[in-house]
Formats: structure tokens, C-alpha cells, sequence
């Protein structure tokens, strides 16, 4: 159940097509730069277009495979269009300076896709759905990797992960990983509402069982684990320490 989460920050990376602006579409020179300029500046030839280049509808074919259909403006998307990457990737909505601006969808080539409001050319709020029906929905905010300088726009803020298994979480995300306040429900009814701190889903809360039950302490991997105390319909109050969801272990 764990993948997903994991899968959600590795799908919103720059490597897999979505990401700053500077990623995303600058690297293709623009119709409206001089040939000689274009090579020089970027090392990659201008597109061939057809069509109304510089400005108008066009089909384009740049260096590496990648293909354009949609309008152009000073010699860059601009308007309606639809992007597709040599690797199968696909990029549908609207653009602004050569970027993703305003609602589109983008189609990842395993079958995830993200639909929703990007801000130059990165997410900014919408719904990622993956190929086995696992899905996010929520915020997401433009990070920058210190070591790497690599920048992604992941889930960030307010948001909401479905799991194949009917599990979800509602609550705070940081760089894709749930972080902060939150609800983790599950399908047979346990609530447990803390502060979660990472996508294995480790936090202290307050969980209640559809049995009356309660516990009240720490979890890893979502199941108690490490000092708590669990709490019978009755009443009865059982504190310890927990390993893998089991108590009375010192």
C-alpha cells in the first residue's frame, strides 16, 4: 500500500517529464530565433514545422523525436496544444510561453496520469491518477533537491491519497510525502488521526477500532508500534510498548 506514495514522488520528478519550466519545454528552440542563434545558444536544431510558424497552428518535429500539435506564438506553444515526448510521454492543455500554463493533463507512459492546474510549466493543484487506481488529489509546490539541484513539483499542502485496497489519507503534505496533521482511514473502519511524518506512514495519534476499541500512541508503517496504550470498549486502559500492531512486549 506504501508504492503508491513512493511512486508519487518519483512520477512528479523533473527525469519523468513534469517539473520547472526550464525542464519542461525551454531546451526546444524557439521558431522565432535565428537558425545559427538557436544552435548556438541551445545545441539543438529548430523544430520543423508546418503549418502558420511563427505564429498560427502548427505540427512540429523537434531534435530527439519529440512532436507539438496546437498553436504557436512568436515561434512557441502558446494556446491549446498537445506535446508528445519520444519516451511516450504526453502532454495535453493549455500553454503559455512554451509551457504548461492553465489546466491541462499529463500522461505518463506506464498509464499514470495528472490532470489539473499547472503554473509555469509545473502542477501546482489536481489529481494523479496510477495505473492500478491508486490516486492523489490535492496541492503541490515546486522543490529544489540541495545536493542535486534537481527541482520537482510535488505534493505539498492540503491533499488526499486513495489506496487500490480502499484505504486513504487525508491530511498535510511535504515533498510528496504525507507530513503534519492528518487521517488515516481505513476500510474496515479503524480511524487514526495524529501527526504523520513520512510516507511509511509513521505518526502519533489517536486511533478508534470498529470494535469500541482505542489506542493512543505511535505507529509505523501505519500499525501501532512503540509506546502506547490501548483502551477497551470498557474503559480498561492497557499501556506498553508495541511491535508490529502487537502489545506486551517490554
Amino acid at each position: 500500500m506504501l508504492g503508491s506514495i513512493q511512486k508519487l514522488g518519483m512520477a512528479i520528478l523533473v527525469a519523468s517529464g513534469i517539473g520547472a519550466a526550464t525542464n519542461l519545454f525551454n531546451p526546444q528552440p524557439s521558431m522565432a530565433q535565428q537558425k545559427g542563434e538557436a544552435k548556438k545558444e541551445e545545441g539543438k536544431r529548430p523544430p520543423f514545422c508546418q503549418g502558420n510558424p511563427p505564429t498560427g497552428r502548427v505540427k512540429c518535429n523537434y531534435e530527439g523525436g519529440d512532436n507539438y500539435e496546437g498553436n504557436f506564438v512568436n515561434g512557441l506553444p502558446d494556446g491549446s496544444g498537445v506535446y508528445v515526448y519520444a519516451n511516450g510521454d504526453r502532454y495535453e492543455g493549455l500553454f503559455r510561453n512554451g509551457v504548461p500554463n492553465g489546466r491541462g493533463t499529463f500522461i505518463f507512459k506506464d498509464d499514470a496520469r495528472y490532470t489539473g492546474v499547472f503554473q509555469d510549466g509545473t502542477m501546482r493543484s489536481g489529481t494523479v491518477v496510477f495505473a492500478n487506481g491508486e490516486r492523489y488529489v490535492g496541492e503541490f509546490a515546486v522543490v529544489r533537491n540541495v545536493q542535486t539541484d534537481v527541482i520537482s513539483s510535488q505534493p505539498a499542502g492540503r491533499g488526499q491519497f486513495f489506496y487500490s485496497n480502499g484505504d486513504r489519507y487525508e491530511g498535510q503534505f511535504f515533498a510528496g510525502s504525507p507530513f503534519g496533521p492528518g487521517v488515516l482511514v481505513r476500510v474496515d473502519g479503524t480511524r487514526c488521526s495524529g501527526r504523520f511524518f513520512n510516507q511509511e506512514l509513521d505518526a502519533s495519534v489517536s486511533c478508534t477500532f470498529p470494535n469500541g476499541t482505542r489506542y493512543e500512541g505511535e505507529l509505523r508503517k501505519g500499525v501501532p508500534h512503540g509506546v502506547g496504550t490501548m483502551i477497551d470498549a470498557s474503559g480498561r486502559r492497557f499501556p506498553g510498548v508495541f511491535r508490529n500492531g502487537k502489545p506486551g512486549v517490554s
